[in-house]
């Protein structure tokens, strides 16, 4: 599953699962504790990073080729802004809890009978 995002004329899916934490972690030379606390400490070149691995993983699960580099992205920020701000939304509900009204799945309770 992914969500979508608008980057100048295209639009590209973009998923923040644990392969584009995963590789974001590693482009950037930081551990899962600093992932935690990003929200703190994001750089601009992070928020890029970041975008740029989501789209990635995003494209790998809609089988869609990938020709985006980080330069595109901050590239596209010239143009528009919100960008970053729809990408850090979609990358904060990718963490919302899953429960059975949330569209990311969960569990069910079991009823009391």
């Amino acid at each position: 599953m992914y969500e979508v995002l608008k980057i100048g004329n295209d639009v590209w899916p973009i998923r923040f699962g644990m392969n584009a934490l995963r590789k974001y972690t590693k482009k950037q030379g930081i551990t899962l504790n600093e992932l935690g606390k990003i929200g703190e400490t994001i750089t601009l070149d992070d928020a890029c990073v970041l975008v740029l691995c989501g789209i990635e993983d995003g494209c790998r699960k809609a089988k869609k080729d990938m020709t985006l580099t980080v330069e595109d992205i901050a590239d596209a920020l010239d143009d528009d802004m919100n960008i970053i701000e729809k990408a850090m939304s979609i990358f904060a509900d990718s963490f919302a809890p899953k429960n059975e009204g949330n569209s990311k799945g969960g569990t069910k309770t079991p009823k009391k009978k």
